[in-house]
Order: C-alpha cells, then sequence, then structure tokens
C-alpha cells in the first residue's frame, strides 16, 4: 500500500511542479503587462491585477503541497536537533496528523465555499469564483495525501524497529 500511495505522491508532485510553472509564468507575465501598460501606455487593464492575484492564491496553495510532500515547511530545529530518533519520530506522528488535520478542514470548509461561491463572478474577468476557491479544497487534498504517506513511512519504520528488522 505504501508503494501505491509513494507513487500516486510522485505522480500528484509531478503534475504540481507543471501547474506552479505555469501559474508563475501567468503570474509575471500579468503584472508585466499591468506595470507597462500603466506606466508606458497610460492606460492600464483592469484585469491584469485580478489574474495576478488570483493566480498567487493558486501559485502559493500548490507550493504548500510541495512543501508537505518534501518536508520543507520552515521549522525551528533548536529543540528537534536533540531529540532521540524515538522521539524524532513521535513529533514526526504527531506533526503529519495535525497537518492531516489542517488538511481536512481545508477540504470541508473549502468545498462548502467553493459551492456557495459557485455562481459569483470575479468583477474585472468575469471568472466563476468557485475556479479561485476550489484551490483550498483541492490543495488540501494533495496535502492531506502527501502527510498520509509521511505518516505510514514514520509508522513503518517505528514499527520495523520494534521488531529489530533495522
Amino acid at each position: 500500500m505504501l508503494k501505491i500511495l509513494s507513487r500516486i505522491s510522485d505522480i500528484i508532485d509531478m503534475i504540481i511542479n507543471i501547474l506552479i510553472v505555469i501559474f508563475f509564468s501567468i503570474l509575471i507575465f500579468s503584472c508585466v503587462l499591468q506595470v507597462y501598460t500603466r506606466f508606458v501606455l497610460n492606460r492600464a487593464f483592469t484585469w491584469t491585477e485580478e489574474l495576478a492575484r488570483y493566480t498567487f492564491i493558486w501559485a502559493n496553495l500548490l507550493g504548500a503541497v510541495l512543501c508537505t510532500k518534501k518536508g520543507s515547511h520552515a521549522t525551528v530545529t533548536a529543540l528537534s536537533d536533540r531529540y532521540s530518533p524515538s522521539l524524532k519520530r513521535k513529533v514526526t506522528i504527531f506533526i503529519q496528523i495535525i497537518i492531516m488535520l489542517v488538511a481536512l478542514v481545508m477540504i470541508r470548509y473549502g468545498f462548502r465555499v467553493t459551492y456557495l461561491t459557485r455562481n459569483q463572478t470575479s468583477a474585472a474577468m468575469r471568472i466563476s469564483m468557485a475556479l479561485i476557491n476550489a484551490s483550498v479544497p483541492i490543495c488540501g487534498l494533495f496535502i492531506f495525501i502527501h502527510s498520509f504517506a509521511h505518516l505510514l513511512k514514520a509508522l513503518i519504520i517505528k514499527n520495523d524497529l520494534k521488531r529489530g528488522d533495522i
């Protein structure tokens, strides 16, 4: 099961990397276009700021998914560096459970907000706000999957140590 979950996690990671490149490219393009039209043409487009904001939201949440996969969120290791391997494993398990709970909140309430805003449109681009708000439950689901994979790995290592296999 861990191999299947790891494979799913790797596929998600590959897709997320591609999406982040796309969203940041759109973000940079819209910001450059906004600056050019405002300061060179003296007439700014109204939709570029909105596009930049929405792609920034998606890119940041997708970045959180990548950080969860790689375990690269900002941490303070002053105390954890002194922990024994057993305590480090327990802390890792606890942290992964907390991350999974937060992801479940993102999924549950994110879907609610997405559903409630399905008929609302953005001011300038006139796109459904559900497309923007869907970033929260979708990324919450991916964060949950990655965190669950980390949790399983930590539990398997713990069980292997108890049996003396490692």
